[in-house]
């Protein structure tokens, strides 16, 4: 039997390839090392189900029996945010009396795994994805994977902890106003949130069906693109899919380092109180610029109104039509913060969302005039940072002051990558946000390698620390 090089040893993508290709490498080892990791790490606020070690060590050893050539992502170990159907484990959204047994598993998760690649369980969220700081949960508050202390980030919080804990090698969450962004961001490790229907999102647990997408949670920007090109499929009968003349970039295009990153306006920037949250991301934007990228400053107030109108506005309706007449059936089975919230939708009216749709389109047509060829937005991914007593202690405020820097993505039908940066003194990390229009997800995956290859290669895997 082959044995690990080291407990630490790599889960990234590549080096399981790499170790796949040695004499006697098997994938019930890899399988092995992850299920021992978890108990060590004895984190019971990551998993909501996981998969009975002997069920997953089988698919592992049907994998030993076929060809490596015929599976990009042969043996590869993930795990899935549990509001996204995976056959064979329940589907709960966070919500016990919600659970189901779905006899399919999504579109996404069925590609990934005829690709080779191993689901070894289901992690926990917010509540429904009905949040984005990982503590409405009856499961128990989800901790980052660098202070206990501090909230994960949400709704994809689970998922987020167990690649940065290094106990799969990627995970799929979603994203509705910043799920597949915040908990990367809290947890030191990359996110994509795609361009909204470039990724199906058949057996997701609908949250905001109309914003709704897929994200990949991974340790590095090409595990990320890999994985989103292999759950792509350009099927006509799907319904959540948005066919395009231009279709969905997942790979690094060749471009010129004379790209354009726009940034809010000085006075425009809010961090909540959190100094050294400020002072980071103004080292960032030097960065930019000793990197030889164009930076220059923007109108950040239109992006701010269209995010208040996706947990403060109309769709919240859309929210309320995906899983309200549950909650009204289960009030009591429901977490408070998550029917109140939810509730609100029902309050909304069709001139209300009318309204709200026209003044988007408005903003979308002044992104087209800022967001010309080669110009990127780049945004602080969470401005405030918060303990899992503080967020409990007032879980509206200061889950919205989360979203302000991500709410308004999917409102405004742009794609985004949420990269590390940085840490602060305590030790947990600050990431960035690049951002851009529909269907440049691999411009803004070229900025994030770009800047991260560099920051690496310069300052190492410390990075920048206020320490």
């Amino acid at each position: 039997m082959s044995i690990l090089p080291c407990n630490n040893f790599s889960l990234s993508i590549s080096s399981l390839r790499e170790y796949y290709c040695s004499v006697g490498s098997s994938p019930v080892d890899v399988i092995n090392e992850v299920y021992k990791r978890i108990q060590l790490d004895g984190r019971d606020d990551v998993w909501i189900n996981l998969r009975p070690l002997e069920d997953s060590l089988q698919i592992a050893e049907h994998l030993m029996g076929k060809s490596r050539d015929n599976f990009s992502l042969f043996g590869v170990p993930f795990s899935v945010k549990d509001n996204i159907d995976v056959d064979g484990l329940h589907t709960t959204a966070a919500c016990p009396t919600f659970s189901y047994r779905p006899s399919v598993s999504a579109n996404v998760v069925r590609r990934l795994e005829h690709a080779g690649a191993i689901c070894i369980g289901k992690t926990n969220l917010d509540q429904f994805a009905t949040g984005l700081n990982g503590t409405r949960s009856p499961y128990g508050p989800c901790r980052s994977a660098f202070n206990l202390d501090y909230a994960s980030g949400g709704s994809s919080s689970g998922s987020a902890v167990s690649v940065a804990l290094h106990q799969v090698s990627f995970s799929i969450g979603t994203d509705t106003g910043g799920s597949g962004r915040i908990p990367a961001s809290l947890n030191n490790i990359f996110g994509l949130k795609p361009t909204v229907g470039s990724l199906s999102s058949h057996g997701l647990v609908p949250c905001c069906p109309s914003l709704d997408c897929p994200s990949v949670f991974s340790l590095s920007v090409d595990d990320a693109l890999e994985v989103a090109q292999t759950m792509y499929a350009s099927d006509p009968s799907d319904p959540t899919l948005r066919l395009s003349a231009e279709a969905p970039l997942f790979s690094l295009p060749s471009l010129s380092s004379d790209l354009c990153v726009l940034v809010p306006q000085p006075e425009q920037l809010e961090f909540f109180d959190n100094a050294d949250g400020h002072n980071l991301y103004i080292r960032a934007v030097d960065y930019v610029r000793d990197l030889g990228f164009k930076v220059e400053f923007f109108d950040f107030a239109p992006f701010v109104e269209a995010g208040n109108f996706l947990f403060d506005g109309p769709w919240l309706a859309d929210r309320y039509a995906s899983i309200g007449a549950f909650l009204e059936d289960h009030p009591l089975d429901v977490l408070d913060t998550t029917y109140g919230i939810v509730q609100k939708g029902s309050l909304v009216t069709g001139e209300q969302v009318f309204k709200a749709q026209e003044r988007v389109q408005q903003i979308k047509a002044k992104i087209r005039l800022l967001a010309k060829e080669g110009q990127l937005f780049l945004f602080p991914t969470v401005a405030p940072l918060c303990t899992v007593s503080q967020i409990q202690a007032n879980p509206v405020e200061l889950n919205n002051q989360f979203g302000y820097y991500s709410y308004f993505a999917n409102v405004l039908d742009l794609c985004a990558f949420s990269f590390p940066f940085a840490f602060y003194p305590n030790g947990m990390p600050f990431g960035l946000t690049v951002m851009a229009p529909a269907f440049n997800d691999g411009v803004v995956a070229y900025f994030a390698k770009a800047f991260t290859d560099s920051l690496n290669s310069v300052f190492g895997k410390s990075r920048f620390s206020l320490s």
